[in-house]
């Protein structure tokens, strides 16, 4: 098995990798919508929207962590704030939607749908670096 370091590729093309996923969950939001599901797919377009939130809260977490590669504890408690972070604002915004009476399903399943396209991606980055590598 080989292990790839990701984070310096991240820390340079996080905002390519950001729009990447924009850009595959924006047909299923359009299908939602044009399929007459209309408070789903805009409860679907919140979720996704909270999706690339937290992928942008993770990317800052992982780019504050490189300069401590010498001092792995040290960037692991800089992504373990980052962690907490994401909680927090995932968890105040799906609770603010239900103090507000906004239907929440369609909410978790864009957040879903992002992060399952975020490890498809990084998927296909590791299958590209193992083929320049060989």
């Amino acid at each position: 098995m080989i292990n790839f370091d990701l984070t310096p590729l991240i820390a340079k093309s996080s905002n390519k990798i950001i729009m990447r996923l924009a850009v595959w969950a924006a047909p299923v939001v359009l299908l939602a919508l044009g399929l007459g599901y209309h408070e789903f797919g805009i409860s679907l377009f919140r979720g996704v929207v909270m999706g690339l939130l937290d992928t942008m809260i993770m990317f800052a977490g992982i780019k504050k962590a490189l300069p401590y590669v010498a001092f792995p504890s040290k960037g692991l408690g800089v992504m373990r704030r980052y962690k907490l972070y994401r909680l927090l604002s995932a968890g105040s915004i799906i609770l603010l939607m239900l103090k507000l009476k906004y239907p929440v399903f369609g909410v978790c399943v864009g957040f879903l749908l992002i992060h399952i396209f975020l490890i498809i991606n990084l998927i296909f980055i590791a299958s590209r670096l193992n083929k320049a590598e060989t």
